[in-house]
């Protein structure tokens, strides 16, 4: 173990400064989807968002020390090091030089990775392999260590509105939005007029869901209309529960900076909705099912609701390629 990685460990200033830094990461992931990559780009942890993220900084980033510099190069090791740890596991830990390291599992027996210098030499190197190259070498490190203990995984300190969650860690927002959905889940299925057996939370029921909106709605602009009624809201909320029965789904919200302005709040579909990911699904993706409902509404199809359903991934059986500690 390396001198760096025991002051780390002892050091009660380096803790204060990686409690903040683990605090921020939610809000640098979601700054650098909405402000500083190219549109579609989303910080979901998997290879492709890094190779996507790597050409973003070598195209994009320039060193200016301007406050927007900064915060790019931030959210973009937030994002690099998040994705390590999907492979190696571990937890965020702090430099001598005062920025954030990532101490893989104690079981690998690796050094301590380097964000900040992993993104420097993607922008000397300029070839987009970087990344690649290192979480190729760190996915051979951990099949080197399952060779001689089987069944063996990571383990990563969870990373608070990333990682899974307790139903009482939800946004407070969104843990009484549930709340008062599940109440009035009885009275919707009612009002819909359906058979109340339609209402099974099946891949099969949101065919009737999808029939139901498009027949209530003649525009997607009627429908967005009525987005806080009570027909839209249960409606968001099946589509949801449909992915968190079938899909390993997790509901999530995202409050908006105040600083961010309301156009850029507009564009990123994922903040100030509840929304469905995957937490615990290896290369696991989140979607909207307000934004769902209202592109069948649009293309009056129906099956799109299942469509959306079929781009989840699918749960691993064996729990994904980490397991997470200090989460039940």
């Amino acid at each position: 173990m390396s001198d760096e990685r025991n002051d780390l460990e002892d050091g009660t200033a380096a803790d204060t400064e990686v409690d903040r830094w683990i605090a921020d990461v939610p809000a640098l992931l979601m700054r650098l989807e909405t402000w500083h990559t190219p549109e579609g780009f989303a910080a979901d942890r998997t290879p492709e968002s890094l190779r996507l993220l790597e050409e973003a900084l070598v195209l994009g980033y320039e060193p200016e020390g301007t406050d927007d510099s900064r915060d790019f190069l931030q959210g973009a090791m937030a994002c690099l090091g998040e994705s390590l740890m999907q492979i190696v596991g571990g937890r965020w830990g702090w430099s001598d030089g005062g920025h954030p390291l990532v101490l893989p599992d104690a079981g690998l027996g690796l050094e301590p990775l380097d964000p900040l210098k992993l993104v420097i030499e993607a922008q000397e190197r300029a070839d987009f392999q970087v990344f690649t190259e290192t979480t190729r070498a760190l996915s051979a490190a951990v099949e080197a260590r399952r060779a001689t203990v089987p069944g063996w995984k990571p383990v990563k300190e969870r990373t608070p509105g990333l990682d899974p969650w307790a139903r009482n860690d939800a946004h407070p927002w969104l843990a009484g939005w549930l709340a008062e959905r599940r109440e009035a889940f009885a009275a919707w299925a009612a009002d819909t007029g359906a058979d109340p057996r339609t209402w099974d939370f099946s891949p099969a029921s949101l065919d009737a869901l999808g029939d139901l909106v498009i027949a209530r709605y003649a525009s997607e602009d009627a429908y967005r209309a009525d987005e806080h009624g009570a027909f839209v809201q249960g409606a968001v909320w099946y589509v949801g529960e449909v992915a968190v029965h079938h899909k390993a789904g997790a509901w999530a919200y995202h409050e908006a900076e105040p600083r961010i302005p309301r156009e850029e709040v507009e564009r990123n579909i994922f903040l100030e909705r509840p929304f469905v990911n995957q937490p615990t699904v290896r290369d696991g993706i989140g979607d909207v099912p307000f934004h769902v409902l209202a592109i069948a509404v649009d293309d009056r199809d129906p099956s799109a609701l299942r469509e959306h359903l079929d781009w989840y991934r699918e749960p691993d059986p064996e729990g994904g390629p980490v397991s997470y500690r200090g989460t039940p």
